[in-house]
């Protein structure tokens, strides 16, 4: 159930981020409210995953802060939430394989010269496609 819940909400996400270039924190706290929930009922990962995953968000966080708005506050809010149905380890997975996609596209739309260097995409699909890729891969 906890993969169809984090399928829903970067596959909203994704949708909303492409088209309107921002984030709805409302959907994606009551997304974190469930994921604290189903963990009282029926827990997948420790406390301590839990709390890792949560600060790899809180550190995007910061990098949105620090960077005056280049990374998205609600690119790190979303983490910090699939922190708790991931736990560290697979929210860092997540994390590290939409970062490795995004960069890969982006440097191809600079090298066909549709983008510039400080022009912004969408994060999030990046985040969806990496998770499609993590759910292949436990598949196998």
């Amino acid at each position: 159930m906890q993969k169809y819940l984090v399928l829903g909400l970067l596959g909203l996400c994704s949708w909303e981020d492409m088209k309107r270039k921002r984030l709805t924190v409302v959907y994606i706290l009551l997304f974190g409210i469930c994921g604290m929930m189903l963990h009282l009922f029926s827990p997948i990962c420790s406390i301590y995953s839990i709390l890792g995953g949560i600060l790899l968000g809180l550190a995007m966080m910061l990098a949105s802060v620090a960077t005056g708005g280049m990374v998205g506050m609600g690119d790190g809010i979303l983490l910090a939430v699939t922190g708790v149905y991931l736990g560290g380890t697979g929210n860092l997975e997540l994390l590290s394989i939409g970062l490795l996609l995004s960069a890969c596209w982006s440097l191809g739309l600079v090298v066909l010269k549709k983008k510039r260097g400080k022009d912004q995409i969408a994060f999030v699909p990046f985040l969806l496609a990496s998770y499609l890729t993590m759910l292949f891969r436990w598949q196998i």
